[in-house]
């Protein structure tokens, strides 16, 4: 009965260690996701805010007589 319970007691404790493990890893990546998609939406707007720039020169050495 003690060996039953011992075993049962490390399984439980392998498997509570593995789900935390498993869960801080899911939380880590969510949360690198948010900033990372963050990053690349201020990235994008001075993308094209830049595009804008260069295609209004553009425009308007186009439009010189």
């Amino acid at each position: 009965m003690k060996l039953r319970n011992r075993t049962l007691g490390i399984v439980v404790g392998v498997y509570l260690v593995g789900f935390g493990m498993l869960s801080g890893v899911v939380v880590d990546r969510m949360l690198f996701d948010h900033q990372r998609s963050r990053v690349l939406h201020r990235y994008e707007r001075a993308l094209r805010e830049w595009h804008d720039v260069r295609m209004d020169l553009e425009r308007r050495v186009l439009d010189r007589p």
